[in-house]
């Protein structure tokens, strides 16, 4: 027999579990609304080569969850405007495309996509991830330095290969996600 105080508890978890699904609804939506007024006040800039305008516009437009281009996040584009900023030496641009490529595609207070994002999975190139994120480094972003060792602890002896020559340029070191990903 079920106690009443165990009644009492369980109801009061699935109250708690349905409570967090409407705040994660609003707080998503709230991230959309405000991810497309930095896109929309720094879009200008970004279109005439401005690096911290792209770097902006890509953060916001970042990710989708299929990694495709339905909806307002949209991967690929994403991946291009922060190329362009990295291309300039952006640093921050250059963490984030780590970031991408080891498959941390969701930051911030984003819990119904962090949810959706562990169970759909994203696209990892370990190698790539690690080249950008020891870019960052070397760009001044200090940031990425735990992410960089905690990636190349878990690359395998050929990704270790592959990124040696990406991150000392002996392998042009490849950005656009198509020519990543060999998706389009």
């Amino acid at each position: 027999m079920i106690s009443m105080r165990r009644t009492v508890s369980v109801l009061g978890a699935l109250a708690l579990f349905a409570l967090a699904g409407c705040v994660g609804a609003a707080t998503e939506g709230a991230n959309i609304a405000k991810d497309k007024v930095v896109v929309s006040n720094n879009i200008a800039a970004a279109q005439t080569g401005n690096a911290e305008a792209q770097y902006k516009v890509g953060k916001a437009m970042c990710c989708s969850l299929d990694e495709g281009g339905q909806g307002f996040y949209n991967t690929p584009q994403s991946v291009a405007w922060l190329c362009k900023a990295a291309s300039q030496n952006h640093g921050p641009a250059a963490f984030k495309l780590g970031e991408i490529y080891s498959g941390d595609v969701v930051s911030g207070v984003r819990v119904l996509r962090r949810v959706a994002q562990k169970v759909a999975g994203s696209s990892t190139e370990p190698a790539v991830a690690y080249a950008w994120l020891r870019r960052a480094e070397a760009l001044g972003v200090a940031d990425a330095r735990k992410p960089a060792a905690a990636l190349w602890a878990g690359l395998t002896p050929d990704d270790r290969t592959e990124a040696t020559a990406l991150v000392t340029g002996t392998k042009p070191l490849p950005c656009e996600w198509s020519k990543v990903t060999g998706q389009s």
